[in-house]
């Protein structure tokens, strides 16, 4: 399935609620960026309690994928789920125990998807490709700011990926807008997160059926 999932980087929840509300009636997903200074430079919300508390009162809301820039993740997924997140996103960068961290997300019947930052190669992917990971993340921009330009050697990493896992779904995140969601697409990813190009346009229903035009 082809979607485009609106990225939320926020450094207050209440923001985080405001943007939701935003896209809450155009997207099947939303992607919330988690960062608490150990993984990124800067720190964005990194509250689970207070999503909990929110998708308590808010039935109905997206689906929510959580974005974990983070070290020790095995050490926070427990906490996220409980919150609603249906699909946490780990860095490989960050594993050191994927048994945990995939034993976790399996019991409470949530997708696990692995990304990688810019640094690191598409190879890293291939220990868990058959490991019932069907889910991979490319950051195509620095982990932690919004409104970064989208690097060019993600769209070989698209590839890469694309022919180690014809099934998987391939995500692509950061300095995601028309033309290059297009290019992101025709080497292979299938879901599309894109922060700065809808949230700081004019018109935002218009801003993503304009990206969902752009991967038909």
């Amino acid at each position: 399935m082809i979607e485009i999932i609106p990225a939320i980087n926020s450094e207050a929840f209440s923001t985080v609620v405001e943007k939701i509300q935003h896209v809450e009636k155009f997207t099947r997903w939303i992607h919330i960026d988690i960062a608490d200074g150990t993984f990124t430079k800067n720190t964005l919300w990194h509250d689970p309690n207070e999503l909990a508390l929110w998708t308590k009162e808010n039935p109905g809301h997206p689906l929510i994928e959580a974005h974990l820039m983070i070290e020790n993740p095995e050490n926070h997924i427990e906490k996220w789920i409980t919150a609603g997140a249906k699909r946490i996103i780990v860095h490989v960068e960050t594993i050191k125990n994927f048994e945990k961290i995939k034993s976790l997300c399996d019991d409470a019947k949530v997708f696990l998807m692995l990304s990688i930052a810019p640094e690191t190669p598409a190879s890293a992917f291939d220990p868990y490709i058959g490991q019932n990971i069907v889910c991979f993340q490319i950051l195509a921009v620095y982990p932690g700011l919004p409104g970064q330009l989208f690097l060019e050697n993600s769209y070989d990493k698209i590839r890469y990926i694309r022919g180690k896992c014809p099934y998987c779904d391939i995500e692509i995140d950061g300095g995601i807008k028309q033309g290059i969601a297009k290019k992101c697409k025709k080497a292979g990813a299938n879901l599309f997160v894109s922060a700065f190009a809808i949230f700081n346009a004019p018109d935002i229903k218009k801003a993503i059926s304009d990206l969902q035009n752009d991967v038909k």
